[in-house]
C-alpha cells in the first residue's frame, strides 16, 4: 500500500476520533447544564409543585359507528336517530364524561394562570459558577416546556359515523355527524321524558324504532328466511306462493328487539294482520 494511502487514513481517523470527542464533549456539557437547572431552579420546582396539585381526567372516546348491509335502512337512518338510540345506554356514562371534560377545562384555565404567574426564570438557588447564565435559562424553558402538562382535554366532541357495505361486508358509502356537550344533553332531556317504557317525544319514539329495525340486516334476514324453512310461521305458506317477511314476535313498540329470538318470518297477509299485536 503506497504510503500517501496510510496518510489518508491516518488522517480521517483522526478526524472521525477527534469528532467523537467533541460529540462526547459537547454531551457531558449539555446533561451537566441540565443536572444544575434540574436540581436548582426554582421556576421549576415550582411547576413540580403546581403539577401535583393538579390532576386532570384522561380523555374516553365514545364515537359511534355502525354499518348497514341494506341501503334502505343507511339511507333513511340519520347520524342523530343513530345517537338516539345510543344514548339509551350510554347517555349516564357521556354525561359523566361531559362533567369530567368541563372540570377539565375549568382546571386547566386555573393552572395556566399559576403557571404564567411565576417569575423567577434564570433564578437558581445555589451560585451559577462558571455555568453560562443564558445558556442554563435556555436549557430551563427547555425543561419547564417539557414539564408543564400538555393540554388535557378540555372540549367535548362525538362523531357518530355510519357506513353502508355490501352483504360481504365492502363498504362503498359512509356519512358523519359530529355532536356537541349541549346536543346531547337536548337529546337526553328528551329522552327523559317518558311513560313506561314509551317516549312522549315522537321524534326520539320515531329515532329509537328506525333504528331498532335497522339491525335487522340482510344477512340477517337471510338467516331467519332458512331457519324457518322459507314458510309463513303462521300460515305456513312457503315463498313460492307469497311474499315473506320478517316481524317482531313481540313488537318493537312494545319493547322488542332485533334479535334472533324475537323474530319470525311472515308472509305479508300474516304480517298486516298481526299488526303491533303479540
Amino acid at each position: 500500500m503506497p504510503s500517501e494511502m496510510y496518510i489518508v487514513i491516518a488522517v480521517i481517523s483522526t478526524i472521525v476520533i477527534v469528532g467523537n470527542i467533541i460529540n462526547i464533549t459537547v454531551f457531558f456539557a449539555h446533561k451537566r447544564y441540565e443536572n444544575f437547572v434540574l436540581q436548582n431552579s426554582i421556576c421549576l420546582k415550582k411547576i413540580k409543585e403546581i403539577n401535583s396539585r393538579y390532576n386532570f381526567y384522561p380523555y374516553k372516546n365514545f364515537d359511534q359507528y355502525y354499518t348497514y348491509d341494506n341501503e334502505n335502512f343507511y339511507d333513511n337512518i340519520t347520524c342523530k336517530d343513530y345517537l338516539v338510540y345510543q344514548l339509551q345506554f350510554i347517555g349516564k356514562s357521556l354525561s359523566e364524561q361531559i362533567e369530567k371534560i368541563r372540570i377539565n377545562k375549568e382546571q386547566y384555565s386555573k393552572y395556566v394562570d399559576e403557571v404564567n404567574s411565576i417569575t423567577q426564570l434564570g433564578e437558581f438557588e445555589v451560585s451559577v459558577g462558571k455555568l453560562k447564565l443564558k445558556k442554563l435559562i435556555k436549557k430551563e424553558l427547555l425543561l419547564i416546556e417539557k414539564f408543564k402538562f400538555r393540554f388535557p382535554v378540555t372540549q367535548f366532541f362525538l362523531t357518530v359515523t355510519l357506513y353502508c357495505s355490501k352483504i360481504d361486508g365492502q363498504v362503498y358509502k359512509q356519512k358523519s355527524q359530529e355532536f356537541s356537550a349541549d346536543d346531547i344533553f337536548a337529546i337526553n332531556r328528551k329522552l327523559s321524558n317518558k311513560s313506561g317504557s314509551f317516549y312522549n317525544d315522537r321524534e326520539i319514539w320515531d329515532a329509537i324504532c328506525l333504528v331498532e329495525r335497522g339491525k335487522v340486516s340482510n344477512k340477517m334476514r337471510f338467516s331467519i328466511y332458512q331457519r324457518d324453512g322459507y314458510r309463513c310461521r303462521l300460515c305456513g305458506v312457503s315463498d313460492k306462493f307469497t311474499k315473506l317477511e320478517i316481524d317482531h314476535i313481540v313488537p318493537i313498540a312494545k319493547g322488542g328487539k332485533s334479535t334472533y329470538d324475537n323474530l319470525q318470518t311472515l308472509c305479508h297477509k300474516c304480517n298486516t294482520e298481526k299488526g303491533d299485536s303479540l
